[in-house]
């Protein structure tokens, strides 16, 4: 579904190191740049915070049994939430932004699912061996290859231009026709590499994290931003011709950087956490992240956020989406995209049926992700809660052939909170002095292999974090945000995080925190940005 470009034609040469974000060499380094520690240290040590330690095959065993009885059942889905579709990737986009765990101990990678030898580890081992591969800021470096300071920075914009104009939209009642050109719905920088030990082809774009191209919702995401990008720079070339390159550069990502910023907490975090919790952590100028991590510290990524909260988008994704009018209404191919799909139509996922890039037909359309308005609930995310799509229920990591046998999500995600120490449901609601749910409340509606792990003597009293974060949003908010407790460890975080980045808008402009939004330079024509439909809008990839 690649369309033409029609607006505005991208100069032939004038400006292509500051304009072409996103390509070159491909930035996926395990390289630490910041350590991972805990958000409530004065519940690190204390014994009845956290699982039981005493017998680890018996409590991995429980884990298990929770985990594999969280599929949601095919017969009764959960119904859609209020929450548009996009946030699930979106949030994935600002995670990526965020974190990449880096480490050589084999203790601290991703738990095998049935390995028999799971012990959890001790807060001075994890604090010690567990890195962080990215800038803990919401700066970009996905975007922009190592963030402002990043020796490799300079290399994403050496590429073709990706255009600014408004990508030309389907004819009513008709397919995407064929595009101009073949480049403008894809990311960018394509190659072919082939693992020799599998004879297995992918065609990895040139982007800041290849993470970004695991699946189509966020690939499509990453290219609006990088066409966003090109369209502040566009706006800054009109307003100040007589800017230097390396000034328009600069002023370009900051801009674009502080408005990345100014979504995730005006729209991201109100759209997904219980209301008045964002103006509650902003007026408290020392929140809890500043409190345990002062800015004059490094930054740290606290594991309650990475390894536990702000995993609650696995619960939102659905197993099929209304993605475009090809795949989904009207069907010109099919009636629907399956999730599947979604994994397969990307470089890491190898374009099956011998693309080697984007198939057109293949772009997203997003009116059908963004509008909180729509009428049609096949546009948005699942309810928060306790049940994963059963496509979920398999994790989809390569080879693909080898897909049946991989790993539980749910069952990685609750072994991986116990294996890094991170405090119970229960104990992390009373140290926010929030009312910790209920045994009735924990159970209501269980399924029989979720009720019989949670009252256990090792689990009675003692929820693990993830799994709490979400039961929480489906008995007190209906699955339509985050609950009390998920809400606080998320917003905490992601503002406590902006305000230690000396650069973000929370320190530089202030007044955004609670006022004024984004503005485009331009005058009288500038362009304001007050939700992620206007960023997308000012890329060019929102339908006329």
């Amino acid at each position: 579904m690649n369309a033409t470009q029609t607006d505005t034609a991208a100069p032939a040469a004038v400006g292509r190191v500051i304009e072409n974000v996103g390509h070159g060499e491909v930035l996926h380094r395990r390289v630490r740049t910041s350590d991972f520690d805990y958000l409530l240290a004065g519940l690190v040590g204390d014994e009845s915070a956290h699982l039981p330690a005493a017998d680890p095959p018996q409590v991995i065993a429980l884990l298990r049994r929770l985990g594999g009885a969280m599929a949601e059942p095919a017969v009764s889905p959960a119904p859609p939430s209020t929450i548009p579709a996009v946030y699930t990737y979106w949030g994935q986009f600002i995670d990526h932004d965020l974190t990449l765990e880096d480490s050589a101990d084999p203790r601290l990678q991703g738990p095998a699912v049935a390995d028999p030898g799971l012990r959890p580890l001790d807060a001075r081992t994890v604090r010690t061996n567990l890195g962080n591969a990215r800038q803990p800021y919401l700066n970009l470096d996905s975007l922009y290859g190592d963030g402002p300071a990043g020796a490799h920075s300079a290399a994403f914009y050496d590429g073709p231009f990706l255009g600014v104009g408004r990508l030309a939209s389907p004819a009513p009642g008709q397919p995407v026709p064929a595009a101009a050109d073949p480049d403008a719905r894809d990311l960018p920088g394509r190659t072919a590499v082939t693992d020799p030990a599998t004879g297995r082809t992918q065609f990895p774009a040139a982007i800041g994290d290849s993470r970004n191209d695991e699946n189509l919702v966020v690939a499509q995401l990453h290219l609006a931003y990088l066409r966003f990008h090109n369209a502040v720079v566009t706006a800054f070339r009109a307003a100040e011709p007589g800017l230097a390159d390396d000034e328009l550069l600069a002023r370009a990502q900051q801009l674009v950087r502080h408005t990345h910023q100014w979504l995730i907490v005006h729209d991201y975090l109100r759209t997904v956490t219980v209301p008045g919790t964002v103006d509650w952590v902003l007026q408290e100028l020392k929140g809890l992240y500043l409190q345990r991590f002062p800015a004059k510290r490094p930054p740290v990524m606290p594991l309650e956020f990475s390894v536990a909260a702000f995993r609650f988008g696995h619960s939102q994704i659905r197993n099929t989406y209304d993605y475009n009018r090809n795949f989904g209404d009207p069907g010109f191919v099919s009636p629907r995209a399956t999730l599947d799909q979604l994994f397969q139509f990307t470089g890491r996922g190898g374009f099956i049926g011998g693309a080697q890039s984007l198939p057109e037909n293949w772009a997203i359309e997003w009116d059908r992700f963004v509008d909180k308005a729509d009428p049609d609930p096949r546009h948005f995310a699942r309810a928060i809660d306790t049940q994963l799509a059963d496509d979920l229920s398999v994790m989809r990591n390569e080879p693909r052939d080898l897909a049946g046998i991989q790993e539980h999500l749910a069952k990685r995600n609750l072994l991986r909170g116990y294996l890094l120490g991170v405090p119970t449901g229960e104990a992390v609601a009373r140290a926010l002095k929030i009312r910790p749910l209920t045994r009735g409340e924990l159970l209501r509606g269980a399924p029989a292999g979720v009720r019989s792990a949670l009252t256990s003597p090792e689990l009675t009293g003692r929820t693990p974090l993830w799994y709490y974060v979400l039961k929480e949003a489906e008995v007190l908010t209906s699955g339509n945000s985050l609950g009390p407790v998920g809400s606080r460890l998320v917003a905490e975080t992601v503002i406590g995080l902006m305000r230690h980045d000396p650069e973000s808008f929370l320190t530089t402009v202030p007044a955004w925190g609670t006022g004024p939004v984004p503005v485009l330079p331009g005058g009288n024509g500038a362009r304001t940005v007050a939700s992620l439909a206007d960023l997308l809008d000012v890329a060019g990839v929102m339908p006329a």
